[in-house]
């Protein structure tokens, strides 16, 4: 059993993990949709990679390791050549090499990115601080580029190994030639997808190696620095591995815990990573790991989590009301109180302030998305596409609901188009709640983008430096407001509205009367009522059924929408136009719902 590049760096992040990732643990991130988005712009941006960096032999094999291995030492020993997906090993260590080339006694390896640098601002070296230090986000990537450097040089002693790393650049505007729209995934079954997915470009290629959003750098220094580390933490990684069963490396218990990937939820049997390193600490409910801001208990440096556990207590209520300090400290003992204590805590002043706020109000809600390779030409890597927004208002103390969205089906940038209707509903009075600063960072990014792209609409352009001037009044921020006044065991230590609703849902029956929400009143198969987001409808796509519940969802459907499947197919854009409506609405439906449950509990 081999120490991939992929287990050294889980490996890193928590020594105990590697057990759980090589005997096939159930794991959260099996089912992230986030993390599956942000590894299929990976591929494209690996793809553009191997289109740019020159003609290369694709290498196979990669279900047999040995013989994968055996035909790189064969292409390497024919001569100077690239090579794409090179498997090396020495010893029990293996490394997949995204683009390794041969020149004389020179092998250069290349590890690709989606990661981005601004080469216009980052300076000469921008994988290092002001001090000279690594950068602690560059250090994954860094690490994991030094640990195929050192498998490499072992296996191949008698070559210079000179290593780089290839990121997107948001100095560069995407050309038509290097746009999303010309990179496409392979629908491949589950098996074929173990080893990555396929991507077919499209576009001319002869103008993306000269129209290219990468960046490949040289990273030798780096790795000098890091080697000896490395080294010595893959020589541990691998023993565990070396022979008969796997060696559980011992898990240090501490908050980093709080996130751990095998912490699943209670409900679910089987194995559980979190509860083998907890043995009976996993047990409590709540637990000392929903404290909200734990990472801040006690002070930067010190770990009361890891302290608690090893006194043998790991409860929410053991934690020490000394300890509890800082900007945190007044939510953590909100929490711990009225957790104890089984109920709702509403402070008094919430009515007051809400009433005092400006009609008509508005509850607005965006989705967009920020990809490596961008969806439009002239846009740079990451930069921001918002193609939706929702929003529900109320124009009058005990006035009716109303709702209104708007979703772009242009094949163009749609982002001026978005303001300008957002702008015609919202007009310039009233109150305009959003949940958490992602809706005013888009405004702000809008308003940029207009120079940028030389719109000229000086009507638009006040209207946004409105919205989003730092002292302005007219926007109120509920999850703030939810931070300093609202609390629900339910809850724990979370704000997000994913969380929120379903709090506010179950303690309020009358939500669940309104006429207004009672398409959400659902229950399951025991009887058991769901939370808004899992009543939402899934609607037929050819022989299966979707629906959007998250943002990563809303992003995957509008892709599909827009240069995927249903790009030329009228039946199923509609579908998947229908999707992305009713998942915006209930976004903004929720924040009217908890906004309402706040006004009736606070009476």
């Amino acid at each position: 059993m081999y120490l991939t590049k992929s287990d050294f760096t889980v490996a890193r992040t928590c020594a105990t993990k590697l057990y759980y990732k090589k005997l096939q643990y159930p794991s959260l991130n099996d089912e992230d949709p986030y993390l599956e988005f942000l590894a299929d712009g990976g591929y494209m941006v690996e793809k553009m990679a191997k289109l740019v960096l020159g003609d290369g032999k694709e290498l196979g094999h990669w279900d047999d390791p040995a013989q994968a291995f055996a035909e790189t030492c064969r292409a390497l020993e024919a001569g100077h050549g690239t090579f794409f997906e090179a498997t090396v090993i020495h010893g029990g260590l293996l490394a997949r090499i995204d683009i390794l080339s041969r020149d004389e006694k020179v092998l250069r390896l290349i590890e690709v990115k989606s990661s981005s640098i601004d080469s216009s601002l980052d300076g000469p070296n921008p994988f290092r601080g002001k001090k000279g230090g690594i950068s602690s986000e560059w250090m994954p990537y860094l690490e994991d580029v030094t640990f195929q450097t050192v498998v490499l040089r072992r296996a191949f002693p008698h070559f210079r190994v000179v290593p780089f790393l290839c990121v997107v650049d948001k100095a560069k505007s995407a050309t038509p030639n290097a746009t999303f729209d010309k990179f496409r995934l392979r629908r491949e079954s589950p098996e074929e997808r173990a080893w990555g997915r396929r991507v077919d470009y499209v576009g001319d290629v002869g103008a993306l190696r000269k129209e290219h959003i990468l960046a490949v750098l040289d990273v030798s220094a780096e790795v000098e620095d890091l080697k000896t580390e490395v080294e010595g933490a893959a020589e541990e990684f691998a023993a565990s591995l070396a022979s008969g069963p796997v060696t559980r490396i011992s898990p240090e218990l501490g908050k980093k815990c709080k996130y751990c990937e095998y912490r699943l939820p209670r409900s679910r049997g089987g194995k559980n990573g979190f509860r083998e390193c907890w043995g009976r600490l996993a047990e409590p409910e709540p637990h000392a790991l929903d404290l909200y801001r734990v990472d801040l208990l006690g002070g930067k440096n010190r770990d009361v989590i890891a302290e608690l556990a090893a006194e043998g207590c790991a409860r929410l209520g053991d934690l020490p009301a000394e300890l509890l300090s800082g900007a945190a400290a007044a939510r953590q003992r909100l929490q711990i109180e009225y957790t104890a204590a089984g109920r709702e805590y509403i402070a008094p002043a919430l009515r007051e302030l809400l009433s005092a706020h400006e009609y008509p109000l508005h509850f607005i809600d965006f989705e967009g998305s920020r990809l490596a390779v961008p969806y439009h030409a002239g846009m740079r890597p990451y930069e921001e596409a918002a193609f939706q927004w929702s929003c529900h208002t109320i124009r009058a103390p005990g006035g009716a609901v109303e709702h209104a969205e708007w979703l772009n089906t242009e094949e163009a940038f749609p982002n001026f188009a978005f303001a300008r209707a957002l702008r015609d509903q919202l007009g310039t009075k009233g109150t305009v709640y959003i949940w958490s600063h992602y809706e005013i960072a888009i405004l702000r990014e809008i308003r940029h983008q207009m120079e940028k792209y030389a719109c000229v609409d000086s009507g638009l352009a006040g209207w946004l430096e409105g919205m989003t001037s730092p002292g302005g009044s007219r926007v109120v921020d509920l999850c703030a407001l939810a931070k300093d006044y609202y609390f629900h065991p339910a809850m724990k230590g979370s704000l997000s509205i994913k969380q929120v609703l379903p709090a506010v849902w179950g303690a309020d029956a009358n939500l669940r009367k309104d006429p207004l929400f009672q398409n959400y009143v659902k229950h399951d198969g025991h009887g058991t009522l769901l939370d808004p987001y899992a009543a939402l409808p899934p609607l037929p796509i050819g022989e299966t059924e979707e629906v959007v519940k998250e943002g990563t969802g809303a992003m995957r459907v509008y892709q599909e929408l827009m240069f995927g499947r249903a790009k030329d197919d009228a039946g199923l854009r509609d579908t998947y136009r229908k999707l992305l409506l009713q998942y915006c609405e209930l976004d903004t439906a929720a924040m009217v719902m908890i906004w309402i449950h706040w006004i009736a509990a606070s009476a």
